[in-house]
């Protein structure tokens, strides 16, 4: 095929740089050229991939700190904010990206454009320059919501507030129609597996699950670095919401001097450790990222983000998902329904109720078979290149 221009626009966090990377890579190593607005943060991970970084110089504005803190045992809180904070910030990295970029692509145009629903500029490129637009997105397939609670797909009243809001801005860019939050595109990619996506039968040829596409490198740790002693490898992500030690402190009360080695990976935006003496079976790390200790793990504790969630999957390693987040709840939802691992409500996470999950997932045979056999599936499926495959085809 002809050498192609694909221009791609994602939301500037790892979890959505990190999930894209590997098909934009098997893209170049196609011959085609690719080019990602980024952040200076991304730039260089973005250029390692062989990606032609355009470096963005107006501030990308990100998440706000309080969501990352949110406490509230009512959902409602954490929706509220998002639908009146997060989603306008959406708007204006949009818009700012349009502005500062509108000249560059109208002189070297893609011929087609990769986009996530956090990155409208994409869909607003495609409109204006006559170009087709592929949604691809790391997370599940909602038709007409955002989120699955329950069983039940909705639309938080906070958020779909904001849906006119969107629908008028996107019009002021040509694109008219009611419901723009929930717009499918003729082909949509999603980066997981069809067997983790929940009713995958209800969609039709445009929704493509290609599976896992994140680097397939390991960076496993030796035995040195992580002093287990002959006990099993328990890993615990703290993930990213966490800003203090009430859950390192609660781990602590659940798993010191038990039958695990408990390797605690700091999340990243709680790199100090304020926790009193760690016990014996305790690890503490920072800077170290999933994959280097998951070939080493028997069992893990992570927040249910889907990239960790099948990063756990993909290595065999059963997940107790503890979402402290309403967005992780759908995922760790899903991880029950399929058998797949444990989930452990927030409001009812107790350190015995912890420990009980650990135990239940490291040692149920019939669930570690159901994970091996989802580790065989997630290894055998080419999530690149089938990612690949399908742009090409549509081109």
């Amino acid at each position: 095929m002809k050498r192609k221009h694909i221009a791609v626009f994602t939301y500037m966090a790892d979890g959505h740089v990190n999930s894209y990377l590997d098909v934009c890579s098997e893209l170049v190593g196609r011959g085609n050229r690719v080019t990602f607005p980024t952040s200076a943060k991304f730039a260089n991970r973005i250029r390692e991939a062989g990606v032609e970084a355009v470096e963005l110089k107006t501030k990308n504005w990100c998440f706000p700190k309080k969501l990352l803190t949110y406490e509230s045992s009512d959902d409602t809180s954490y929706w509220r904010q998002f639908g009146s904070v997060s989603c306008p910030s959406i708007v204006v990295n949009a818009l700012s990206t349009v502005g500062e970029l509108e000249e560059f692509y109208a002189t070297d145009p893609p011929d087609v454009i990769l986009y996530d629903w956090f990155n409208i500029a994409g869909r607003i490129f495609a409109k204006d320059l006559g170009r087709p637009g592929i949604l691809m997105c790391s997370h599940f397939a909602h038709p007409r919501s955002i989120v699955r609670l329950g069983g039940d797909c909705t639309f938080p009243q906070p958020v779909l507030e904001f849906s006119p809001v969107l629908d008028n801005l996107m019009s002021e860019f040509g694109i008219e129609g009611e419901g723009q939050m929930w717009h499918a595109e003729p082909m949509n990619i999603f980066l997981i597996p069809g067997e983790f996506q929940y009713d995958v039968e209800s969609f039709d040829s445009r929704f493509r699950f290609v599976g896992v596409t994140f680097s397939r490198r390991s960076d496993k740790r030796s035995l040195q670095d992580v002093s287990n002693h002959g006990k099993p490898i328990l890993l615990i992500s703290e993930g990213s919401t966490s800003r203090d030690d009430r859950f390192l402190n609660l781990c602590i009360d659940a798993f010191a001097e038990s039958r695990y080695h408990v390797v605690f990976l700091k999340g990243v935006y709680n790199s100090e450790v304020r926790a009193p003496v760690l016990p014996n079976n305790f690890q503490v790390m920072m800077d170290v990222s999933n994959r280097e200790i998951l070939p080493l793990a028997n069992v893990a504790v992570c927040q249910a983000g889907m990239g960790t969630t099948l990063e756990c999957l993909y290595h065999g390693v059963p997940p107790v998902a503890v979402p402290l987040i309403p967005p992780n709840v759908d995922v760790a939802q899903r991880i029950d329904e399929l058998g797949l691992g444990m989930h452990v409500p927030k409001r009812s996470m107790t350190p015995l109720v912890l420990r009980s999950a650990v135990d239940a997932a490291s040692m149920t045979e019939s669930l570690r078979t159901r994970v091996m056999r989802m580790q065989d599936n997630l290894r055998s499926n080419r999530g690149a290149e089938l990612a690949a495959n399908a742009i090409e085809e549509w081109l």
